[in-house]
């Protein structure tokens, strides 16, 4: 099997989405954490090489070696010479290491971001408390519900647990009725998705946060917007709490 049958077979393995056109370095980070995350490569299992990794997101190899060299730096992967990079962790509890490292290295950034992220996502809450439209509520109830029914997907289901808890966030930032309101919080919750890697690996954060997005749903339905602010106040204190657990 020569290398291009061998990328085709790999490429089959799992479903990879094209990055060429985004946010380049970040993104092919970020896919390839995805497919770790799903368990398609566990612990101790050999990746893709960097052709097929190029092939299979549609980047050049310089990229993708990159980012593989930044997986090695927060030791999440290690490469050994003449044989291909290895996932050092699994998903869940193990995660929690080398996200820890690079949240170490970046603490006085990411608590900064998380403030500031904390304030705008109270004041998005306080807007769409008082937008007199039930759509509002249908909306945000509907992320509420995705996210908690992807909770029972258990520790495995990392990745979805985040991506859903982002869009839970970005929901209420969308119904406040600002676009720059939710381009703003879109752009932060992106910088700080290593830290939610940290604080949902801990056991029992995700049903937390749960009943943590539930008061915030009731809030905003009571139309009641200091009750909204204090349950975003509250939520995002928790986090924060997750968070400070790591060091």
């Amino acid at each position: 099997m020569d290398q291009s049958d061998r990328a085709a077979s790999d490429s089959g393995r799992v479903q990879w989405r094209n990055v060429a056109s985004r946010q380049l370095q970040q993104d092919i980070r970020d896919e390839i954490l995805r497919v770790i995350h799903s368990g398609a490569y566990g612990p101790g299992e050999k990746l893709p090489s960097e052709l097929q990794f190029s092939e299979s997101l549609g980047v050049s190899r310089v990229s993708v070696r990159e980012a593989l060299r930044w997986f090695e730096a927060i030791n999440l992967i290690e490469t050994r010479r003449g044989r291909g990079s290895f996932v050092k962790q699994g998903p869940g509890e193990q995660y929690r290491s080398p996200f820890s490292d690079w949240i170490e290295l970046h603490r006085t950034e990411v608590v900064a971001l998380m403030k500031i992220r904390g304030a705008l996502d109270e004041l998005a809450a306080a807007e769409a408390t008082v937008i007199d439209d039930p759509k509002v509520v249908e909306a945000i109830s509907a992320a509420q519900e995705n996210f908690r029914s992807t909770c029972d997907g258990g520790i495995a289901a990392l990745e979805a647990i985040i991506e859903a808890d982002v869009e839970f966030h970005l929901t209420i930032a969308r119904m406040s009725g600002s676009d720059i309101l939710a381009d703003l919080l879109e752009d932060l919750n992106s910088q700080l998705k290593p830290s939610r890697n940290v604080i949902f690996s801990y056991t029992g954060r995700a049903e937390q946060s749960s009943r943590e997005h539930d008061l915030i749903v009731a809030a905003i339905a009571s139309g009641d917007v200091m009750r909204a602010r204090a349950a975003v106040a509250t939520h995002v204190a928790s986090s924060r709490g997750a968070l400070d657990a790591s060091k």
